[in-house]
């Protein structure tokens, strides 16, 4: 059985591959159904505890129904029927296709290209801006709490304190999703961006790091917002 939905049409991902100088990983941004994905982790994560009743309640939207029937499958009235593991099922159930099936991008190639791997240790954009803003009063504000809140909702979500272990960083596949925001949370996080309340580092690594890292980052999400769109956000090993 073949899983469309991860490499056909992944741009990306074969930019990614064919750097085989860089030894930093290369992330990614993808556009996801902003109603489903909540409902769809939420029922995995059930599913994990024995409970059945969330991934019963995912299993009668219409669009979770197509996107199993698209790849050949035909029951899915439990989890235990679906031979796929959790990354996989997220992502194949969430991501947003054009009416031709391929994944839609978000963005400009230049912000994708220049999101994917930031020039620093980690290669991430999100975790150099995470450890590069600081709060602008003495006592921790509404917005910088949104904005780092946010923030590690991209990093974090998925990983083992969540889920109690790391099945997201280790899909099948290679797929590695460290984490997701709603349409709403993409609104929020591009707000508290482009808003008051925080400050670059006075010891930041890249002089105007910050600043060209929250451009291309802010390029993204302007694109989801535009789409009504949540992101995922992966990692490429």
């Amino acid at each position: 059985m073949s899983i469309a939905y991860i490499n056909r049409g992944d741009v990306l991902g074969q930019v990614m591959k064919a750097d085989h100088q860089s030894t930093t990983p290369f992330y990614t941004l993808d556009g996801c159904h902003s109603g489903l994905v909540s409902n769809v982790f939420k029922a995995l994560i059930s599913s994990q505890q024995k409970a059945d009743e969330e991934w019963t309640k995912m299993c009668e939207h219409p669009k979770i129904q197509d996107r199993f029937r698209t790849q050949g499958i035909h029951e899915w009235d439990s989890r235990d029927l679906i031979s796929w593991d959790d990354p996989t099922i997220l992502f194949t159930l969430t991501r947003m296709l054009d009416d031709d099936g391929l994944p839609i991008m978000l963005g400009e190639d230049r912000n994708r290209e220049r999101f994917g791997r930031f020039p620093h240790k980690t290669g991430s954009t999100i975790q150099y801006v995470r450890d590069n803003v600081r709060d602008l009063s003495s006592q921790t504000s509404d917005l910088f709490e949104d904005l780092v809140t946010h923030l590690d909702f991209l990093l974090n979500r998925c990983n083992s304190d969540v889920v109690d272990d790391e099945r997201y960083m280790d899909g099948r596949a290679g797929l590695s999703i460290m984490g997701f925001l709603t349409f709403e949370e993409v609104k929020t996080l591009r707000s508290t961006l482009l808003g008051g309340g925080w400050s670059v580092a006075r010891d930041e690594p890249i002089d105007g790091g910050v600043r060209d890292a929250i451009r291309h980052l802010n390029a993204l999400l302007l694109a989801a917002e535009r789409r009504g769109a949540g992101i995922i956000h992966r990692k490429h090993a």
